[in-house]
């Protein structure tokens, strides 16, 4: 494998490993970029080698981040769209495969760009926002809101802080910005909280599953399970492309020196770096098609995404 190549493709495995690269839009295209230069690399390949060798490499560089199906599903895009056109040589296969990442690409920023206009919509009115994490979604909605009476709160995300890039961001674009400690998120949704409660919820969210329910990350069931209890509407900003097309939640668990670098010997730490939403506490989800009912994603999906439902 030429070194130059081999060197970039080893690069952004480490940066998606060490979450240097993190959300789903970023990681997507990341992965792209590393089947395009696989493609080069396998050139000399004869085709159905080729296709063989960038189908199961691909899918295996999918899986850096178990919990991000949308990587997955430029995979399987890629894969399905080269099948279907039935390519006669590997030169036009890695043709192919230039087109289709770029298609895939187009359309997570297009998506993106319609999911941003659509959320804009619920934050008119009552505009106490809790968000959790950084999502790349949630902000742009909120930097994009023709409202001018914005108050967010946002957690500070630990192990890693995350939320950090959330406060930094949104009150460089002038919105008024509150950070809370992780723990703090339930109590400030709930009624006992008085004049510090929060109007909705906003957040992003990893995975997307069949019935609507959601991953994100850990702590957002907490806060989930608050607004139901409380009844303060749960919005989840989610490309619909994040859907998991095997509808199997996979919880990623990350290294114990994220949470304690110089920890005991004398006890365990779980990292869990995820958890999950049940449909039945979501108002809604912000999609590229409106904000949808979770119960409307499966059929959604089926009918505007029909290669991601495809098993072969």
């Amino acid at each position: 494998m030429n070194s130059k190549n081999l060197d970039k493709i080893k690069k952004i495995i480490k940066d998606i490993k060490d979450i240097k690269i993190q959300g789903a839009t970023n990681i997507s295209i990341a992965t792209i970029e590393i089947l395009k230069l696989l493609a080069i690399e396998y050139k000399n390949l004869n085709i159905n080698s080729f296709i063989n060798k960038i189908e199961k490499t691909g899918t295996k560089m999918a899986l850096l981040r178990k919990t991000e199906p949308m990587t997955q599903n430029a995979i399987k895009y890629v894969i399905y769209n080269i099948k279907k056109a039935n390519p006669k040589t590997t030169n036009e296969t890695i043709n192919n495969i230039n087109k289709y990442c770029d298609e895939f690409i187009k359309l997570i920023k297009s998506n993106d760009e319609k999911l941003i206009k659509n959320g804009i919509t619920i934050t008119n009115t009552n505009n106490r926002i809790l968000t959790h994490c950084h999502s790349s979604s949630v902000e742009k909605i909120l930097i994009n809101s023709k409202s001018k009476n914005i108050e967010v709160f946002n957690t500070e995300t630990r192990p890693l802080f995350q939320g950090r890039i959330m406060a930094e961001n949104l009150t460089k674009a002038g919105i008024k910005t509150t950070m809370l400690v992780d723990s703090a998120a339930d109590f400030f949704i709930s009624k006992h909280s008085g004049k510090l409660m929060m109007d909705k919820v906003i957040i992003g969210c990893d995975s997307i599953s069949w019935n609507g329910g959601i991953v994100n990350k850990i702590g957002s069931y907490g806060i989930s399970l608050s607004c139901k209890h409380n009844k303060t509407p749960l919005y989840i900003a989610g490309n619909l492309l994040k859907m998991d097309s095997d509808n199997i939640i996979n919880i990623e668990i990350r290294e114990d020196s994220e949470v304690w670098h110089k920890k005991g010997n004398k006890f365990d730490i779980i990292n869990i770096a995820f958890d999950f939403v049940p449909a039945e506490f979501i108002t809604g989800i912000i999609c590229e098609f409106g904000i949808i009912k979770p119960k409307e994603v499966k059929n959604i999906v089926q009918s505007n995404y029909p290669w991601l439902m495809n098993k072969k």
